[in-house]
Formats: C-alpha cells, structure tokens, sequence
C-alpha cells in the first residue's frame, strides 16, 4: 500500500482556511457554534473538520 503526501505552505494552509469561512459567511466561533446547537448543514460540518484539520496542521491544536 503506497501513502500520498501532500506539502503545503502554512501560507496555503491559512488562505485555505480564510476561503472556507468566506465561502460560508460565518465566523470559526459562529461555526463552531452552530455544530454545537446541531443547526449546521453537512457542508457546515465537513467545512469545520476541515478547519480542525488546518489548525492541527498549523500548531494550534490545543
């Protein structure tokens, strides 16, 4: 079995995260909240598993 690896900038990782949130109109914290309250939409979901994955990739992973 053979693994892709796929190199990014932190500068890529960063505009990536800015154009999901653009692209949704909300703010991470407003996101984040509307997963919380089980209002948000699959697309809504996905894009904050997404932008976990982007701030472990970061260093901000608390």
């Amino acid at each position: 079995m053979t693994v892709d690896v796929i190199n990014v900038t932190r500068d890529e990782l960063v505009a990536d995260r800015a154009t999901l949130l653009a692209q949704l109109g909300l703010t991470h914290d407003e996101l984040r909240r509307r997963v919380i309250r089980e209002a948000a939409t699959v697309e809504e979901r996905d894009a904050l598993d997404r932008l976990d994955e982007i701030a472990f990739l970061l260093g901000e992973w608390a």
